[in-house]
Order: structure tokens, then C-alpha cells, then sequence
């Protein structure tokens, strides 16, 4: 009597939401655009009840007009009960030109998620997807769709690196078009690309990572464009705003997308990466990817177990019933930090502590911070925060179960993941920060300290790193023998800061005992003790003392393991790389065991970088890219390989150090921070970089291989100056190396010499007092005129008279005299002979990221190459005398610090400059080199003006009193040619403020101000020098100084302003003191609140 309910409730056309059910009452449906009318049916459950439909002329028939048509329906039951249904249906506009839906095929993610108003997505796919198939879906199936102009349902072929989707939708009356656009990115490669073409290699060349540029971007107005791959250029600006090839300031819009440049490349023919076992397929470079997969010579990864049974080492101490007796001493103990680890309240299971401890584990892989991120977390939010409850509840576990090796293992993972939290991605505790900067306030006394104790061990001026750690290991040795133990202590203090400052590898922080490798290597050595047969343990152990130069007890440990898991890839690899770090000198045999080894390490290495079902890499794996000791071992392999020592299906020396460029390139642009890991990283790019270099040079002469050692040396050089180790004379020798190479190779270029002038006066600004520097400022002087007389002259020719008086040019020429007149076998270059132990190595045992270095170890050649001056930090940029602080980037530095020493044998080798202090030999292998020939036969575009060689020729006349007066002309000349370049200003003003402030201040007003709201922090220090000058001259009625200070306050903020505020209130300025406040405040000088402030300042 009482049920008004429908039975039945349906439409003729669309489809009901939700599904019709007589407990629910409202409804909607969606109708295409050409539907004019639709028709209701409607069943009461009961059949005395009636309905009414309240819509039009109450028929069960509604005609729909474009939008919304509201249908209600009145269900009347027998006892007059109402219940009212609704429909709303909606009738799509002919005019709507909308996606119902996007998404890609094979359920590849989207971001952001669809909506119709949004229309712009982004996809990344593996780097074996060649194309990719997209589904949008309409509303209206009267609107048409394309993709790319062509069918929607056709797969969409991706360029190598990003690939825009354009989904054109139009209207079902044609009178409306909307555009969605899918950005779709391709991972990158993991393997150095190679074209066909030697033209295209030297066209498609990153300058970064030395292989194919990766979505590449261009800098705005670069003539010629400067291009470089995304992921790098954006942290090269990330750390200074500044092209890197040309040091000019990176403008607004600065980012060029070279998207028809990605297409083109990617059409271009490839080898295959697998070219060294045999394959000889050609293919597009898009094709590159699916091709490495199914390749038939791509290595299979079986490991045949007679490389390792068949040693001499294997025979002698495991085919037998005698083992090898390890030499490592450790006791199992509990220490006072891994008390403060321990929770003693809360779970006592030692399941749930290490269950928690991996979901800890994953929320740390989950929050890591990415490039450009802001570290700033909520509490208990921060990525370190969850490493570091994952080593509590490890700690935990263990003081629940402390004989079970496994939890000792899984802490030492925890505190060594620590390391790389905070090195690789800046995530530190605010307790940790406090105590850094305190650090960093204390490190200019540490290093005066320093300096003093190597002027009383006869190293003057500013020692190498290597000499440096010399003289403190000296004056360590003669207080502990004189009984003075506390200045003793200070000294090691001293010596363990700069081993850490220096950042060359991890050795330092092995011993530090305070930091997370050592306590690592600690527990790796606790779980060792509990379950020696343990293969895991005793690779972790091994990579670590070998880490800490402890090469004989690495290796022991390393082949237990190995003979436990002959075919294990890691096991191999670091057990090769020990081999070579033995107290005696390593023979041919050991080389090519060694080389095989750590190749078969790096085949693995590549299989798992290049498979389809490859997953996000354990970070427990100590193969891995961002292992600074992994690529060092690969530069070490480089190396052997450069004397071939495998021959059968091996890489080449070159195809090595080009997977070591990009694996290391790589690591260094995810790094989030700049800190000691990545230090370490962009040591082994500059020496993967310099190694590719000259093996370049050793290439037959011809016009692509001079034109790609121009490139390249353009690039090291640009990687140098912009690199985060620090100030040391290794890397202004290397930086003076490779320009004097790319001179060698094209005498006439102006840049070039440009180049070069500014590396001999970065030489002489290191140490002025040096018996070198009278040379090295005479060089520069002759290198920066010889680049001004090139300008708008062709680079064929002969070498000017600038360059041909230099001595390291005449030197060079007499060395190929000697050369033609007495030919000569030379060695492989790079090759680091045996070497003894002198007392420069004594002081520092260590490689970056590699092993310490011991006596004759390694890739020892039977001739002994030149010896390498000792790196340690970035070539500083020449600065006009001492330039005032400003914040910029890339400005003039004073070097003031050194990074730590070590030689290796797995770096490249560099000349000793004649500035080293142990009197080593400067002489250079002409395998090195290029030819000298006074007649250069190079053809090429004509050299280009520019401001940058008479800046530096001004900075180097500014060096000499009696030079200054032709520096200023040239300061002049470079204000005219460049009037935004901020240094020429602020260097010229240091030149003229003690003899003519006033022509000071007008040199500062001649600078191009942008409009107050758009100035930056350099603008800021010229608003803010002209507000001190004209201050210090009591010129307060001069015309610039109310909107310098204006400018200045909006920029650096009113404090700055205190002090000349109190002058001008003394000298009663109280009209330009309101005007400025006005202005800075944005409001008027009448406004109610500027007025009552005036008042209180007793200006009015």
C-alpha cells in the first residue's frame, strides 16, 4: 500500500550512474552532441502506484537542449506516499573539443594524473621502448582525434631521449580544437654510444659525458650554439649561473630545447655496444636500446669457475686441505656509539626489529631527495631519519641476539648508507649542521697551521696535498719521538682534517672512527668474526680494508670469499682490483689476472644495467655507479687495457674509459649536495676525461680528430673550473696541460689561447713568489695578446710569435727535434710505471676511491712513465688583486685549500709542472702529444672578438705596477664591448679608488642597471659600491645615490642600509631619508604610516 518505489528505471540512450536501484534516487547520464531526445522507461515496483514525470509536457520522451535537462520523477504509492526520483541528463556541446581520458599502452605511468582542463602530461619509459602507443578517450565519439596528425590508435616512434606526443582534438562541429601534449623521456643508456660517422660523433658529442647528448638543450644566444645534455647543464647552472664553455652569465630564458636536433640524432647510425664480441650490426641510435636486449653477442654472464680453481692462489691455499690463514685481527665487542644505537624498551622480538628496519629502509628509498629538491622536512619526515631507526632497530636486534652475524652485517649497511645520505644527497641532522658550519669557521686557522708546519719541513709558498700531508706525517713522527704527545695529537688532528677535506676518496673517512664507513667496516668485521665461511662478509670486509689501504688483509678476505663463490661478479671484480695494491710489485701474470677479473666485473655490471627486467639497483650492491671505488677500478682496468692486456672479447681502453665518463657523470648530476662523495665522483670524470684525451691524441692526425681535441679540451677545461674540489696546484696543471694541448693542436685558435692565458695566470696568482711565476705571468701576458691579434683571422697559418716564445712551445719543438733526429719506442700513455717509496708518498696512502696506494703496485709498466703532480682541487679562476666578496659564481677565487694527495695507478698521467717543489721532471712523452709545426695546415671558420681575452690580459697587467695604466685601457675596452660583464666594473673601480674615487664612482654609474625589481645579487653589489663611494665622499646630494639605495635596501634589505641611515640622519638628509624609505616600503612619501614613522624619526 505504501512502496513508491521504481522497478525499473532506464534510459534509451547512455548509460545511468550509477546503476539503477530503487534504494537510490538521483541519477546522471551523458548523451553525444547529435541526441536530440531520450525516451524514460519506467516500471513501479508496485503495481497500485503511479508516477508523474515532471518534466516538458510530462511525457516519458524529453527533448534535450545543449547542457543540462533536470527529469524528476513522482512515485506515488497507493496511500498517497511520494518519493521523487531525479535524472539529470546532459547533452554535450557540438562545440566541446575535450579528452574524456589519456593514457598510454602497457600501462605505463602518467604524470600528472588526467583531467580535462589539464594539457600537458609527462611519461618516462625504459631506454629500450622504441614507441609507444596512446589511448585517449572522447565523450563524444563525434569528436575526432589525432595523434601526431595521424591515426590515435598508431604506436608513436621516440627519439633517443624525449619525444613530444601532440593528441589534437576537435570539436564535433569543426568550430573548436583543443591540443594535450605528451612529453614522453627515454631513460638514459648506460653505454657510451659510438656513430658510424666520425662527423657526427664530434657534432653529437656531450661535452660532459662524452657520449651522444641526452634531450639537449642549448644556451641562449651561444654563437656557436653550446649545447650539452640536460640532466648536466642543469647542474652546472645549479652550482653557477654561467655558460660553462664561454664564463658568460646565463640570462633569463637561458634553456634552449634542441628537440629537432634529438630527432636528428636519433636517425643516425650507431654501433652496437657489443662491437668488441664480434657484433657488427649497425642501427639507428633510437634502435639502440631494444637492440642491446636481444643482441646474440651480448654477454650471457656465465662465469667459467677454472679462472678462479686455476690460480696459483687457489691451488696453494684451497684445493687442498691447508687454508689461508687471514692476517686480520678482530675482537667482537660492543662500543659506546652502538650502545647509544640500543633501545631497551619496546619490541623484543628480533623478527619485528628487523621487519621494521626494512620498512624503515623503504621509506628512506621513498623520500631521497632529487636534484633541486629543498631539504627541508617535517619532523620524523626526513629520509636520514628512517636510515637512521633502521640501524637502531638493527642495534637492537643485535643486542637481542648479538652471536647472529647477519644483524652485525645489516647495521654495517645501514651506517655505510649513512655515508652516502649525507655526501651524496646533503641530509644531515640540524645538531650536524650547527657543528659543520663551526667547522667551516675553523678551517682557515687549520690550514695556516698547516702552512706553518710545511715552511718549517722546507715546503714554502702553498705545497701540493701530497707534500702537505708529507710534512704533518714528519712533524707527527718528531713530536711522538720528542714525548710531546698533545701536540702530537693536534698534528694527526690536523692530518685527518685534511685528508677529509680533500675528498680525493674514502680512505680518510675508513679510519676516521667517528664516521660511518669506519663503524661499517667495524660491524662488517663483528660479522666476519661470528661466520667466517661467510662469502658476503667477506667481500664487504675486503672492499673496505682495501678502501682503507690495508690491500694485503683486503685480499685475503676477498679470495676466502671467492673460493667460497668462484663465479660471483663482485667477488671477483674487487678481489682483481686487490691484487693490484699488493706491497710487491704486481707481474704480467698478475696484470692479466687482475684485467680479466674486474673485466668479467664489468660485463656483469653492464648485463644488469642493460636488461629489460632491470630493477632499481640494490643499494647494498657494491658494484655500483655511485661507488667511486667501482670506477676507479674501471679506470685501473683502462689503464691495463691500454697495454692490451686482454685481448680476446675485451673492451678497448678507450670504450672503458668512456663508460667510466658516463657512469660517473651520471652519479655526479643525482648527487643532491656537494659534498666529499661528490668530490670523489667528479675526480674519476676529470681523469676518465683526460685519459680519453690522450689517447685522442695518439689518434692519426685528420681534421675530425683535431676539431674533437679542440672540443674536448674546451670541455675538461670548462669541467675544472666549475668543479666542487677544491683549490690545489694539481688541477692547475691539469688545467694548464689540457690547454696547452688544445694550442698544440690548433696554434691559431684564439679561444684556445685565451684559455691557456688564463690557466698560466691562475699558475702564477697560486704562488706569485714561486721561481715559476715571473715565467708563468710573462706566458699569460703572451697567450692573451696572441688571442686578441687572432681575432677575425682564419686558424690556418703559422703560430704567432706570442706562442712561439713561450718555453713550454719551445720545449715541445725540441723535444719532436729530438724525436725526428733519434726515433724511439715510447710506452702507452697514462701507464703508470713502478714507482718506489719516496718520502712525498709516505704521507698520504691513499687513491681517490680506490685503495691506498702501495709500493709498486698495480699496472706497472717496464719503462716508468713521467711522474704526475699530485691533484687536489679546482684550477681557481684569476681574480684582480683581492675583488670584493659579492656571492657569484664562477668570480675570481683565492685558492685556499688543497685536497688530499694520492697517487694511483689507476689515473692518467700528467706532466709535472716545473712549480712542483720535489724537483720532479717536467719532460713529456711525445706519445703524449701532437706534433709541433711552425706551418699549420688547418682550415676552419674565422676566430670571433670577444672581451674575455682582454679581460684577462687587464688582470694580468694589473699583477705588475708598471703595466696598470694599460690594464685600465683594457678594462675600458671590455666595458664597451660587454657592458653587463660585472667583473670588468668592479676590477677596474679596485685600480682607480685609491687614486681617483671620483672617476671610481663614475666608472660604477656607467653600468646598465636593470629596473629595481629585476636586479640580482651581483646588481646589488654595484648599487651597493656606488651607495660606499659616494658615501666615503660625502657626495649625498649626488643624483645616483637615492635609487642606489633604494636598489640596494630592496635586494640585500634595510640592514644594510643602518649605517649610512645614521650618517645621512647626522647630516640631517632627512628628505632623501624619506624618499628612500618610501620607495623601498612601495608606498608614497604622503601615506598615513610613512608619515607617522617620520614623525617618529623626528624627520618632519
Amino acid at each position: 500500500m505504501d512502496n513508491c518505489d521504481l522497478e525499473k528505471l532506464s534510459v534509451s540512450v547512455g548509460k545511468l550512474l550509477p546503476a539503477f536501484t530503487p534504494q537510490v534516487t538521483d541519477y546522471r547520464v551523458t548523451v553525444e552532441s547529435n541526441v536530440n531526445k531520450v525516451s524514460l522507461k519506467l516500471i513501479t515496483s508496485d503495481c497500485g502506484a503511479s508516477y508523474n514525470i515532471l518534466c516538458g509536457d510530462g511525457s516519458s520522451t524529453i527533448k534535450l537542449n545543449d547542457g543540462l535537462t533536470r527529469v524528476d520523477i513522482e512515485v506515488i504509492a497507493e496511500d498517497g506516499t511520494v518519493k521523487k526520483y531525479c535524472v539529470e541528463i546532459t547533452k554535450l556541446s557540438a562545440k566541446i573539443a575535450a579528452l574524456s581520458d589519456l593514457a598510454l599502452d602497457g600501462d605505463i605511468p602518467r604524470n600528472p594524473a588526467f583531467c580535462t582542463k589539464i594539457y600537458e602530461y609527462n611519461s618516462v619509459v625504459p631506454f629500450h621502448c622504441n614507441a609507444v602507443t596512446l589511448l585517449p578517450k572522447v565523450p563524444d565519439r563525434n569528436i575526432k582525434v589525432a595523434v601526431n596528425q595521424g591515426e590515435s590508435s598508431q604506436p608513436v616512434r621516440l627519439n633517443y631521449g624525449d619525444s613530444v606526443v601532440e593528441i589534437s582534438v576537435r570539436s564535433a562541429d569543426g568550430s573548436n580544437s583543443q591540443v594535450y601534449t605528451v612529453l614522453v623521456t627515454r631513460e638514459l643508456i648506460p653505454m657510451a654510444v659510438t656513430f658510424t660517422d666520425g662527423k657526427q660523433q664530434l657534432d653529437y658529442e656531450c661535452p660532459v659525458s662524452l657520449t651522444a647528448f641526452y634531450r639537449p638543450i642549448s644556451i641562449k644566444h651561444s654563437d656557436p650554439k653550446h649545447i650539452f645534455s640536460r640532466p648536466y647543464i642543469e647542474m652546472l647552472a645549479r652550482r653557477s649561473k654561467v655558460d660553462p664553455l664561454s664564463d658568460g652569465p646565463l640570462g633569463d630564458g637561458w634553456k634552449v630545447v634542441e628537440m629537432d636536433l634529438d630527432r636528428k640524432m636519433s636517425d643516425a647510425l650507431v654501433k652496437c655496444f657489443f662491437n668488441y664480441r664480434g657484433c657488427v650490426s649497425e642501427m639507428k641510435l633510437s634502435e639502440l636500446g631494444s637492440h642491446s636486449l636481444d643482441c646474440p653477442h651480448r654477454p650471457t654472464g656465465e662465469l667459467d669457475a677454472k679462472d678462479v680453481t686455476e690460480t696459483d692462489w687457489y691451488k696453494k691455499h684451497f684445493a687442498s686441505s691447508s687454508c689461508l690463514e687471514i692476517d686480520t685481527k678482530h675482537t667482537l665487542e660492543v662500543r659506546n656509539w652502538e650502545k647509544r644505537l640500543q633501545i631497551t624498551e619496546g619490541e623484543d622480538s628480533v623478527e619485528e626489529l628487523c621487519a621494521s628496519a626494512q620498512d624503515h629502509l623503504k621509506l628512506y628509498r621513498q623520500r631521497l631527495p632529487k636534484p633541486g629538491d629543498v631539504l627541508q622536512y617535517e619532523e620524523g619526515q626526513s629520509p636520514l631519519y628512517s636510515l637512521e631507526q633502521a640501524a637502531v632497530l638493527h642495534a637492537s636486534a643485535i643486542r637481542l641476539s648479538s652471536r647472529e652475524a647477519r644483524l652485525h652485517f645489516l647495521l654495517g649497511l645501514s651506517l655505510e648508507e649513512q655515508h652516502y645520505a649525507t655526501e651524496m644527497y646533503g641530509l644531515r641532522r640540524k645538531a650536524d649542521r650547527g657543528r659543520d658550519e663551526l667547522s667551516d669557521a675553523k678551517s682557515t686557522a687549520r690550514q695556516d697551521d698547516i702552512l706553518a708546519v710545511c715552511k718549517l719541513h722546507g715546503f714554502l709558498g702553498r705545497p701540493t696535498v701530497e707534500n702537505q700531508l708529507q710534512a704533518l706525517d714528519k712533524e707527527y713522527q718528531q713530536l711522538r719521538d720528542q714525548g710531546q704527545s698533545g701536540r702530537a695529537d693536534y698534528v694527526q688532528t690536523l692530518y685527518i682534517w685534511l685528508s677529509t677535506e680533500s675528498g680525493k676518496d674514502s680512505s680518510a673517512a675508513v679510519r676516521d672512527e667517528g664516521s660511518g664507513l669506519h663503524r661499517a667496516l667495524m660491524k662488517y668485521l663483528d660479522a666476519w668474526s661470528l661466520s667466517p665461511d661467510s662469502w658476503e662478509f667477506s667481500l664487504h670486509t675486503g672492499r673496505l680494508l682495501l678502501l682503507q689501504g690495508r690491500g694485503g688483509e683486503a685480499l685475503q678476505h676477498l679470495q676466502s670469499g671467492l673460493a667460497l663463490r668462484p663465479l660471483h661478479p663482485a667477488l671477483r671484480f674487487f678481489t682483481g682490483l686487490a691484487l693490484l695494491h699488493q706491497e710487491q710489485k704486481a707481474s704480467e701474470d698478475t696484470e692479466k689476472e687482475a684485467a680479466l677479473l674486474l673485466h668479467q666485473g664489468l660485463e656483469h655490471f653492464v648485463r644488469q644495467r642493460c636488461s629489460k627486467s632491470r630493477v632499481e639497483q640494490d643499494p647494498s650492491d657494491p658494484l655500483s655507479s655511485r661507488s667511486t671505488q667501482f670506477l676507479r677500478g674501471l679506470l685501473t682496468l683502462g689503464q691495463l687495457q691500454q697495454k692490451h692486456t686482454l685481448s680476446l672479447q675485451a673492451m678497448s681502453a678507450e670504450q672503458v674509459y668512456h663508460i667510466v665518463a658516463v657512469l660517473s657523470a651520471q652519479s655526479v648530476s643525482q648527487c643532491v649536495c656537494r659534498g666529499e662523495a661528490v668530490v670523489q665522483l667528479e675526480w674519476v670524470l676529470l681523469d676518465a676525461h683526460f685519459a680519453l684525451l690522450q689517447r685522442l691524441i695518439q689518434d692519426q692526425a685528420g681534421m675530425e680528430r683535431q676539431s674533437l681535441v679542440a672540443k674536448r679540451c674546451q670541455a675538461l677545461t670548462a669541467l675544472i673550473r666549475l668543479a666542487s674540489i677544491a683549490p690545489c696546484q694539481e688541477l692547475l696543471d691539469m688545467q694548464e696541460r689540457v690547454c696547452q694541448l688544445a694550442v698544440l693542436t690548433t696554434p691559431r685558435d684564439s679561444p684556445a689561447l685565451c684559455l691557456l692565458g688564463r690557466a698560466q695566470l691562475a699558475q702564477y696568482d697560486n704562488n706569485p713568489n714561486s721561481e715559476r711565476s715571473k715565467e708563468a705571468l710573462r706566458d699569460a701576458c703572451l697567450s692573451f695578446q696572441a688571442s686578441i691579434e687572432l681575432e677575425h683571422k682564419t686558424l690556418s697559418g703559422e703560430p704567432l710569435e706570442q706562442l712561439t716564445k713561450q718555453k713550454w712551445w719551445q720545449e715541445r719543438q725540441e723535444a719532436e727535434n729530438q724525436k725526428a733526429a733519434k726515433p724511439s719506442i715510447s710506452q702507452p700513455v697514462g701507464v703508470k710505471g713502478p714507482s718506489d717509496t719516496g718520502g712525498a708518498r709516505r704521507g698520504a696512502k691513499q687513491s681517490r676511491g680506490g685503495p691506498g696506494q702501495r709500493r709498486g703496485a698495480g699496472a706497472g709498466t717496464k719503462a716508468p712513465a713521467p711522474p704526475a703532480p699530485i691533484r687536489g682541487g679546482r684550477a681557481a679562476r684569476p681574480a684582480a688583486r683581492a675583488p670584493a666578496a659579492r656571492g657569484r659564481a664562477g668570480a675570481a677565487a683565492k685558492p685556499d685549500r688543497s685536497a688530499k694527495p694520492s697517487t694511483s695507478i689507476t689515473k692518467p698521467q700528467l706532466p709535472t709542472s716545473s712549480s712542483q717543489q720535489e724537483g720532479q721532471s717536467n719532460t713529456v712523452k711525445a706519445a703524449e702529444e701532437p706534433a709541433v709545426d711552425d706551418t699549420v695546415i688547418v682550415s676552419g671558420p674565422m676566430n670571433r672578438s670577444s672581451h674575455v681575452s682582454r679581460l684577462g690580459l687587464a688582470r694580468a697587467l694589473t699583477r705588475s705596477a708598471d703595466t696598470q695604466e694599460r690594464a685600465r685601457q683594457l678594462y675600458q675596452e671590455v666595458i664597451a664591448m660587454a657592458p653587463g660583464v660585472h667583473d670588468a666594473y668592479i676590477e677596474l673601480v679596485q685600480l682607480l679608488e685609491e687614486c681617483d674615487p671620483q672617476a671610481a664612482v663614475e666608472v660604477y654609474c656607467r653600468f646598465p642597471l636593470k629596473p629595481v625589481a629585476e636586479q640580482s645579487f651581483e646588481d646589488a653589489f654595484i648599487t651597493g659600491e656606488i651607495v660606499r663611494l659616494l658615501m666615503a665622499l660625502e657626495l649625498y646630494d649626488h643624483l645616483l645615490l637615492g635609487p642606489s639605495l633604494v636598489a640596494y635596501g630592496k635586494v640585500m634589505g634595510l640592514s644594510c642600509l643602518e649605517k649610512y641611515i645614521d650618517i645621512l640622519d647626522d647630516k640631517s638628509m632627512t628628505k632623501l631619508l624619506m624618499s628612500v624609505y618610501a620607495k623601498i616600503n612601495d608606498r608614497p612619501e604622503d601615506d598615513q604610516e610613512m608619515l607617522d614613522f617620520f614623525k617618529f624619526k623626528c624627520w618632519i
